[in-house]
């Protein structure tokens, strides 16, 4: 087994499904011992949400692998009671609820923090715990289009974003906020209270455009910035088969080299805003006039930063993805063993290999690490049975 960097700190996951889940799986990933807390019914969304594989939902199998499980009913008073005694035990709390909702069912930052003040305590609220928009219901296109992500991309229509940018930098913001709680405690003994909201994810993502909006009075729009579209060295064409280039020369010594391979005379319009029509008429006619393929193999090593557009199951089949260890092994529930997607994340020199706890990772089955969880806290193997019994926990 080996250890990642949070070897021995613990983590309580109670964010159901969701981007809580992204979080603790990051922290899992870095080594943390992560419990997720489930409804004691199995319930939980995540296990059987579709998409699924043989009957278990992909968001489970990739975001729970290599987690423990602890079913409790906080609705509860004596599910309550164990939840807060088990959250004196762990470093992290991770919540993932509308604002307000863990404390009014009694186990929010202030209840957990009054038994344990050294616990970090991280919760992911949609558009934040303060404002108008606080108690809105929201899911990563809300986000993505209240915060601006959409109109930056906007044809006649803005489409759904391909990917959730608001929940991946959201989580990501989550995942560092537990990190620094738990390097806080070790030097005070006193966590931290943090919140990365969903919103502010999808506005931290425009970090740029808004500079410019607020400094250069420039709402930033389709083709507006040299990053999304307005220059044409900075593009995707199309080749003469009908596969893509994405031709990214943005440098001038990139956009030099490019257009010497190509023949293209620009007439240093590179970076000239009124004539980039023009100049991405060019460009484009030129690579039309040759399969992808043999562009491929003129550029290739050639730094000119031009890659073929994949699709997903392309990209996994680079032998740069496999050499890397992108693609990871994990134990379906039915004992098989299936691909999955590994967590971006190396700890260590150049060709380390990733902080994982096991070669073949799995996910935990209902109540799996229940007893251990609240051995932890100081009950009883009775205890728990009789808890077990009334349904209060489910720790078979």
């Amino acid at each position: 087994m080996v250890a990642g960097p949070l070897a021995g700190v613990r983590v309580l996951d109670f964010s159901w499904i969701g981007v809580g889940c992204i979080t603790t799986w990051l922290l899992a990933e870095l080594g943390a011992e992560v419990w997720k807390v489930e409804p004691v019914d199995g319930s939980d969304n995540a296990r059987t949400m579709e998409p699924l594989v043989r009957g278990v939902g992909v968001n489970h199998l990739v975001f729970d692998r290599g987690k423990k499980s602890f079913p409790v009913d906080v609705r509860r008073p004596e599910g309550r009671e164990a939840y807060l005694a088990v959250a004196s035990v762990v470093d992290v709390v991770v919540e993932g609820m509308r604002p307000g909702v863990a404390d009014r069912l009694g186990v929010g930052a202030e209840a957990l923090r009054e038994r344990n003040p050294a616990l970090s305590y991280v919760t992911l609220p949609g558009y934040g715990s303060g404002g108008p928009l606080s108690a809105t219901a929201g899911h990563d296109l809300n986000y993505a289009a209240m915060a601006g992500v959409l109109s930056m991309a906007r044809q006649d229509r803005p489409a759904p974003a391909p990917v959730q940018v608001a929940d991946w930098v959201a989580a990501s913001l989550a995942a560092l906020a537990a990190v620094s709680g738990v390097h806080q405690a070790g030097r005070t003994r006193t966590g931290l209270v943090a919140e990365s909201s969903l919103f502010d994810g999808a506005m931290f993502a425009l970090v740029v455009a808004q500079a410019q909006a607020l400094m250069l009075g420039l709402d930033v729009g389709p083709r507006t910035s040299m990053l999304n579209g307005e220059l044409a060295c900075y593009a995707v064409y199309t080749c003469a088969d009908g596969e893509l280039l994405a031709v990214a020369a943005l440098e001038e010594r990139f956009w030099r080299r490019f257009c010497a391979l190509t023949g293209i005379d620009d007439e240093g319009a590179q970076y000239d805003r009124s004539r980039q029509d023009r100049l991405r008429g060019v460009v484009a006619g030129v690579l039309a006039t040759r399969p992808r393929a043999e562009w491929l193999a003129l550029f290739a090593d050639q730094d000119v930063c031009v890659s073929p557009v994949l699709t997903v199951a392309q990209g996994l089949q680079l032998p740069h993805v496999r050499e890397r260890a992108g693609v990871v092994p994990m134990r379906h529930p039915d004992g098989s063993v299936v691909d999955a997607p590994a967590a971006p994340l190396r700890v260590g020199p150049p060709g380390a290999a990733r902080p994982t706890a096991t070669a073949v990772a799995r996910t935990p089955a209902l109540g799996e690490g229940a007893r251990e969880l609240l051995g932890l806290s100081g009950r009883s193997s009775a205890e728990i049975d009789r808890l077990h019994g009334a349904g209060v926990v489910f720790a078979p």
